[in-house]
């Protein structure tokens, strides 16, 4: 499948790359000096990200910028935003969730362009793919921290998260995990406090968007069990949810971020 990608402007931009990112992402769209969508491509699943900088310095300049990437349900609904960071996140989650839809595996079962799809809220907030109807429907999950949007597609329930790490989680780190679990990522993490409570906050809300989306609470929702490291910069974590469920989340350090994803098999 062919990744069609809106040209009708100027999509240049001088923000500079992040070559953090380039350790983990691959397969940049456009060239360098352009708004850059990178993927990492997973076992059944895509995660796609977008530099939220470049799409706030690109909508700066017009305000039909970029939004050929929209559908008209969701030009309606972007228009309700009345503060240009907010709408730039917003964006930026509707580029990489549609980036991740057509970057291949058939997720969408046909051709389509950005602004064929449509991407909105569920009663919960969750990300569903409301246009075109497909067979068999692809579940997404979008999120954005700091200067990044990233967004997940697959064919399971999946939750994605991506926080920037910095020191004032500090002061939430009772409400983040308990003294087991922030013991545990002191022990894998070898780095400060403040890596291995956004390690379990990522963590822990990709569990929520995946598995507990229509329940209440977060962080005491999800009981980290176990914490191993896979490779240097990547672990992976063994979640214990409602009662004996079990669940397995994936988080990298991707400079100064944490990335955790999840994904389970969906029941229709």
């Amino acid at each position: 499948m062919t990744l069609i990608i809106p040209t009708s402007y100027d999509m240049t931009t001088t923000c500079p790359q992040d070559k953090n990112m380039d350790g983990f992402f691959s397969g940049r769209v456009m060239g360098k000096d352009t708004l850059t969508i990178r993927f990492y491509d997973g076992a059944g699943f895509c995660i796609a990200l977008v530099d939220i900088a470049q799409v706030r310095e690109l909508l700066s300049r017009d305000n039909g910028l970029l939004l050929d990437w929209l559908s008209e349900e969701e030009k309606k609904h972007i228009g309700k935003y009345r503060f240009p960071k907010r709408s730039s996140e917003w964006l930026s989650g509707r580029i990489a969730a549609k980036a991740a839809l057509l970057r291949g595996r058939n997720f969408l079962q046909g051709n389509y362009s950005p602004g064929e799809i449509t991407v909105l809220g569920d009663d919960h907030g969750r990300p569903m793919l409301m246009r075109p109807y497909c067979v068999r429907m692809p579940q997404l999950s979008i999120s954005h921290s700091g200067r990044y949007g990233v967004a997940m597609t697959t064919f399971q329930d999946c939750g994605v998260d991506i926080q920037k790490i910095e020191s004032r989680i500090a002061k939430l780190g009772d409400h983040i995990g308990t003294e087991q679990e922030i013991r545990m990522a002191a022990q894998v993490l070898f780095g400060p406090p403040e890596e291995g409570l956004t390690l379990l906050w990522a963590a822990k809300e990709a569990v929520k968007k995946c598995c507990l989306y229509d329940r209440p609470g977060l962080f005491t929702a999800t009981v980290i069990e176990r914490i191993f490291r896979k490779r240097p910069g990547r672990w992976v974590l063994n979640c214990r949810i409602a009662g004996d469920s079990r669940q397995e989340v994936q988080v990298t350090l991707l400079g100064g971020y944490m990335l955790a994803w999840c994904g389970r098999v969906h029941n229709a």
